[in-house]
């Protein structure tokens, strides 16, 4: 589904002096080519007035402010309404990684039907997106990742890295291949670079090792998918290993559901 006049959506907690995540929201709207929206999230106990978030943005330019509440028929009814293809969320390390989805920012990560950009007190400030790191493991739905990865390389020039997992398991280390087959027919179509690094590691460790590529390789950008099957309390992704991914690394996540119906990035 492919929309023209598209736009990059801002959850913010709190107004920061240096606005790591308004840059971090200019940045991917200027790959893009979108315009950004601007929310307090309304999971945040911190009331921002609204002339405060219009003082906070008043000398940039193509960035503006909407209302966002917490009802069953958001995140996703403002995505189709204003075309938004990307959620950028601001993470508070101490309130936002409860087991409990009830009230939870989680709740609308896994819902929405667009990716979600997680940006937290760790976050370089100094990302351009240019190098992408994907963890390739033996779920098939990791295919998925391979498309948002492409549009980085188209819109941004980036160098995309693939981090391949290694499973003992011959039907595993088969759907691997097809991953990395599918992937290296589609990258193909297009004019970027990308390297594949073969790991020692299992698919359980996979993230984590891409992670600690990112450290060696200078990333600015982990790509990871959310996990039906992981995790009691919550099971769709366990809310404990981004915890420690985003205390622990200076990368932002972008987080993706498996679904089918996603809205796109347009070509112009």
């Amino acid at each position: 589904m492919y929309k023209k006049n598209q736009n990059i959506l801002l959850l913010i907690q709190e107004l920061e002096p240096n606005k790591k995540a308004l840059n971090h929201a200019l940045k991917i709207a200027n790959i893009f080519k979108s315009k950004v929206l601007i929310s307090t999230s309304p999971f945040s106990k911190n009331k921002i007035e609204q002339t405060d978030i219009e003082a906070y943005i008043s000398k940039l330019e193509h960035v503006n402010t909407i209302t966002l509440d917490n009802t069953k028929e958001e995140p996703n009814k403002s995505i189709e309404k204003l075309n938004i293809i990307f959620l950028i969320i601001e993470i508070n390390n101490k309130t936002d990684f409860k087991l409990f989805l009830k009230n939870n920012i989680f709740s609308w990560i896994l819902k929405a039907k667009i990716p979600s950009l997680l940006i937290s007190r760790n976050t370089s400030s100094n990302t351009d997106y240019s190098n992408i790191i994907l963890p390739i493991d033996h779920k098939k739905e990791s295919k998925e990742k391979m498309i948002w990865a492409s549009y980085f390389g188209r819109f941004n020039n980036s160098v995309v890295q693939l981090i391949l997992a290694n499973e003992k398991e011959d039907v595993s280390m088969k759907t691997i291949r097809n991953t990395l087959a599918f992937t290296k027919k589609m990258f193909s179509q297009f004019i970027f670079e990308y390297k594949i690094h073969k790991s020692k590691l299992p698919s359980k460790s996979i993230n984590e090792e891409a992670f600690k590529t990112s450290t060696t390789q200078e990333s600015d950008l982990v790509i990871l998918m959310t996990d039906k099957t992981e995790g009691i309390l919550f099971p769709r992704y366990n809310s404990s290993k981004i915890k420690h991914y985003m205390n622990t690394y200076s990368n932002p996540i972008l987080l993706i559901n498996p679904m089918k119906d996603y809205y796109l990035p347009c070509d112009s």
